[in-house]
């Protein structure tokens, strides 16, 4: 999973050099958990109820809500930069109460279900991002 990580972080544009390198060292925390806990093949496998664990994770550990929030930020900032995830990250307010219900097998995959990305979906991410700049040049330049 690691090869995967280094290669999006490669990529990845948005905020100084230093707030980048902070981004992805707080990232891999949420990485070094997921790989313990769910054991993902692949970083595009990342689903909201492993969000919602490592949000417990981190309430047991006696982590404050201000920093759990700030954990959230950067998890959902790399979780964009990864091409052809299989679902998108849901707001907070929906993660909080995945948190809650973990236990609830239905509410779960309600919630999985809901936030997959399906190939409809996709197209309307893909369309939403493009640079309206690049599409208006002459082709070839």
């Amino acid at each position: 999973m690691g090869q995967f990580v280094n290669r999006i972080a490669r990529f990845a544009r948005g905020g100084s050099v230093e707030s980048r390198k902070v981004k992805i060292r707080r990232y891999r925390l949420f990485l070094e958990f997921l790989a313990a806990r769910f054991a993902p093949q692949d970083i595009r496998n990342i689903q909201p109820r492993h969000v919602a664990a490592y949000i417990a994770h981190r309430r047991q550990a006696g982590v404050q809500e201000k920093t759990i929030l700030a954990e959230l930020s950067i998890i959902r900032w790399w979780h964009n930069q990864i091409p052809w995830r299989k679902y998108e990250m849901p707001d907070n307010k929906t993660l909080f109460e995945l948190e809650e219900k973990l236990d609830d097998k239905t509410f779960s995959e309600e919630v999985r279900y809901r936030y997959k990305i399906t190939h409809s979906r996709r197209r309307r991410l893909i369309s939403q991002s493009r640079n309206p700049v690049r599409e208006s040049l002459p082709a070839g330049r």
